[in-house]
């Protein structure tokens, strides 16, 4: 019996104690881990990409939308702004976040978001208020509006929206 315990004790020794690489197989010397990201940490990982590599000084953002709000304010002038979208376009696909408008023609996107802010700025002018589009969602949100498309197509059109 003491012997079965001395047996079970050293067996039991020997497994716990820290583990030897001697005999251990290996497929690589070099191997790589690919962690995937969830959409949830996107901002904070755009965010912490943009300090990091590119010298900015993000708080971390709550969510997308505190991101958007942050990083619109980043800019005051036109070459800042292009700046800043390069380097948001290159924290996009060095992490291959929202894959979707990473996909898109990066000249496409940023002229549809130019034209979008001077139409938003137009319409301001003519009493619709309505917020800027940010480069990460360069299209105009006009759901949140009180008047009807009848009334707004006009004051699209005047602004120089075509269809």
């Amino acid at each position: 019996m003491k012997k079965t315990n001395l047996l079970l004790f050293i067996l039991f020794l020997s497994l716990c104690s820290a583990p030897s690489n001697e005999g251990v197989a290996s497929l690589s010397g070099n191997t790589t881990t690919t962690s995937i990201i969830e959409e949830e940490d996107y901002p904070i990982v755009l965010s912490q990409c943009l300090n990091e590599e590119k010298g900015y000084n993000i708080a971390t953002p709550f969510d997308i939308q505190d991101l958007k709000t942050t990083i619109s304010q980043l800019s005051n002038s036109k070459e800042e702004e292009l700046q800043l979208g390069d380097d948001v376009n290159y924290c996009i696909n060095k992490y291959n976040l929202w894959t979707d408008s990473s996909a898109s023609n990066p000249e496409e996107l940023a002229k549809l978001y130019d034209e979008n802010l001077e139409l938003a700025k137009c319409l301001r002018g003519k009493g619709i208020e309505i917020e800027d589009p940010s480069q990460q969602e360069p299209k105009l949100d006009l759901s949140g509006l009180k008047k009807s498309e009848d009334d707004i197509t006009p004051l699209l059109q005047e602004c120089g929206w075509q269809k």
